[in-house]
């Protein structure tokens, strides 16, 4: 457990897991707007067996506090170099959930050198692209109006896991409570946050993209076009798993990441 100091100022809270074995390069999880250091406890120990696993509260959650005019995702790329630059870490594997893309494209964009591959789950990221901005556009005005709905009504999840399964609802609507009010999502979508189509010109970092197919705080496809428009990209599809396929379909989710690590 650490914190590092971030470009304003703002003292960023992260914890640091396992050590690497075989020369594997450190993973940086980075949570989504209902997440936190926490999100990843079925992540960590899987992880951690064989990589150095840094997991991040992103500035205005939980441990990572800071008054509200601070808390904005254009910030998110520094405060994880802050992070890398604390623990002398060169280059590393960038692991991203929804919100968390903020944080990973911009890096793996305009900062290459920092990233070996990047693996996001469950959002339409910063990249400016029309289909998707649309749909992140109305999931921002769920997220910031209807909390109330997004838990009672499972929007988001798989209706099948909320039934089977009703704990793992409640685990995660406990642990997003750990998180301070501030956030909010409406800066997802401001000009200064936007990866510009252009900037993608010779971008090499080995990427993959993964959606649910029953991700209705998203759509079910909205990975797709953001595959598309990214040079080279991966994607997956989580059959049985909506906007988090990490904590819905863990197992799933750790295989299909382990295997992207693994590959050329």
């Amino acid at each position: 457990m650490a914190t590092a100091k971030a470009h304003d100022g703002v003292k960023i809270y992260y914890e640091v897991h396992g050590e690497a074995q075989g020369g594997n390069e450190p993973m940086v999880f980075v949570h989504g707007g209902g997440g936190n250091t926490a999100v990843w406890y079925q992540q960590v120990p899987y992880f951690a067996e064989t990589h150095q696993v840094i997991t991040v509260d992103l500035r205005g959650f939980k441990h990572s506090t800071c008054p509200a005019e601070q808390i904005h995702p254009r910030h998110f790329p520094g405060d994880i170099l802050a992070i890398l630059d604390a623990e002398g870490i060169k280059k590393a594997n960038m692991v991203c959930q929804s919100l968390g893309a903020w944080a990973g494209l911009p890096l793996a964009v305009r900062h290459s050198e920092r990233v070996r591959r990047l693996f996001i789950s469950g959002s339409p990221t910063p990249l400016f692209n029309p289909p998707s901005w649309e749909v992140l556009d109305k999931a921002t005005k769920v997220f910031d109006f209807q909390q109330g709905a997004m838990r009672t009504q499972g929007i988001g999840w798989n209706r099948t896991t909320l039934r089977d399964r009703p704990e793992v609802n409640f685990l995660y609507s406990q642990l997003k409570a750990l998180n301070p009010p501030g956030f909010r999502a409406a800066t997802m979508t401001d000009e200064s946050v936007r990866v510009q189509p252009a900037e993608l010109a010779g971008y090499a970092v080995p990427t993959m993209i993964c959606g649910g197919t029953h991700d209705d705080f998203l759509t079910p496809t909205v990975h797709f076009s953001v595959a598309e428009a990214i040079p080279g990209c991966r994607v997956y599809t989580f059959k049985n798993a909506g906007h988090s396929p990490y904590f819905e379909s863990a197992p799933e989710y750790n295989q299909v990441l382990r295997d992207f690590l693994s590959s050329t």
